[in-house]
């Protein structure tokens, strides 16, 4: 392999017949008979990974592979305002790159990961206090990269794509800031993923991404790396640069792209311990983001998902607390010492534990459905109270579940001729279509 034509990296090869095996259940038989219905179990699944390949832990979403799809789980910008005007004091940058020595067209998504606002008015007569904002709101951004280029964009400032604050136009910028009384904020999520000229997806298994977090207030800094989902490697599957599935349609199943977690699994400290303190005491807080990975980007969209992440945890000395749930729609940001009802993160009786979150439907959440979840943590550490610092990971998780990323594909105008149908031209570069 040349320096020229790097490997897609991050999998083991589709095509070697290796076998996945998930929740083998044997009961009810004698010995000879377990040992049977195993071999031709295995024979049976060895014929069918052979034929087609199957669902491996190769083909699940990571943090640590290049992929053809993109997902940053977490952006966020943050204000303060006054009579003078607003500051900017924080702002996200996201990272891509591009592996492979060809040029290649990326199809990014800012989602605004906040539901819509109505405007607030006090007083008789009334009078405006907080203007409407729009949420669950998105817009498209069409760049390309030559080959092995990295490249860079401040989401405050946009370049070459609109900044994040389109999302939420208006004076002052954001929304307030539940978790800084006096502030303003504007958050949500980003897609990336490789685009033919019409705007189609293809397989192009050489995009990594990261995003940094940057607080000019706090003087603090989390980077973490974007999820990756490659175009699965397997028999009669497409190629370099080719379409994958139905234009318009990311099928994140293990078959066309890599299927995502069923479960996420994250460590965390108590909020409020005191576990890291020396000479001076620190105290530590934890920022938990939930993303919902299907997403319809389409005009004629069906909405945002909505699911109940059910959390299980357990404690330094293995027990298990069960009983706090979260109900939201399309992405949510937590400190752990803000869940409401149960909140058994606060209630742990050790400075550590380990949860398991599931999206899953529930009659406590109104039109709520099982969901696959990204997600990502952030610690927050005060030092003596006037000293701070940030880290940020992305959650792993186990088992795989389904999801699903639709959107539009806008065709350029055709050349004009005396009749008959338009043949649609190349794709519209940082058109900025709005969606909702």
């Amino acid at each position: 392999m040349s320096l020229s034509d790097p490997g897609e990296g991050g999998r083991t090869n589709g095509r070697d017949g290796k076998v996945s095996t998930k929740d083998i259940r044997l009961s009810e038989h004698k010995e000879q008979g377990m040992v049977r219905s195993l071999v031709v179990g295995t024979v049976v699944a060895g014929l069918f990974a052979a034929m087609a390949g199957t669902v491996s832990a190769d083909d699940r979403v990571s943090a640590s592979k290049k992929g053809s799809l993109l997902a940053y789980t977490k952006v966020e910008l943050k204000w303060i305002c006054d009579t003078a005007g607003c500051e900017l004091t924080q702002d996200s940058v996201i990272d891509i790159s591009n592996d492979f020595a060809a040029d290649v067209d990326v199809q990014f998504y800012f989602v605004n990961g906040d539901s819509p606002l109505d405007a607030v008015y006090v007083g008789d007569p009334p009078v405006l206090t907080e203007r409407e904002h729009p949420g669950w709101n998105w817009v498209d951004c069409q760049i390309t990269l030559t080959a092995n280029q990295p490249m860079w964009m401040s989401l405050a400032h946009g370049n070459p794509c609109q900044p994040f604050t389109i999302l939420d136009p208006g004076d002052p910028p954001g929304r307030p800031d539940l978790d800084f009384p006096g502030g303003r904020v504007l958050r949500g999520f980003v897609y990336a993923w490789a685009v033919n000229a019409q705007g189609e997806q293809i397989r192009w298994n050489h995009l990594t991404g990261d995003a940094i977090i940057l607080n000019f207030l706090l003087g603090t800094a989390a980077e973490y790396n974007a999820y990756a989902y490659q175009v699965v490697d397997r028999i009669g599957g497409p190629a370099q640069g080719e379409v994958v599935g139905d234009p318009g349609e990311l099928k994140l199943d293990g078959t066309d792209y890599d299927i995502s977690f069923d479960m996420l699994v994250f460590d965390f400290y108590r909020p409020g311990s005191l576990a890291f303190s020396g000479p001076i005491p620190v105290i530590v807080d934890t920022d938990i983001t939930l993303q919902i990975v299907s997403a319809d980007l389409r005009q004629d969209t069906d909405g945002p998902v909505t699911t109940k992440a059910e959390f299980a945890i357990w404690d330094e000395n293995e027990v298990r607390y069960s009983s706090t749930t979260h109900c939201f729609t399309c992405w949510d940001q937590t400190l752990l010492r803000n869940y409401t009802g149960d909140n058994n993160f606060v209630f742990l009786q050790t400075d550590k534990g380990k949860c398991r979150v599931d999206g899953v439907g529930s009659t406590q959440c109104p039109l709520s459905v099982d969901a696959a979840l990204l997600g990502l943590q952030i610690k927050q550490l005060i030092f003596g109270g006037t000293g701070y610092a940030a880290s940020a990971i992305t959650m792993v998780g186990q088992l795989s579940e389904e999801a699903v990323i639709r959107y539009d594909i806008v065709r350029g105008p055709g050349e004009a001729n005396t009749g008959g149908a338009n043949i649609g031209g190349a794709s519209i570069k940082n058109t900025g279509r709005a969606g909702r």
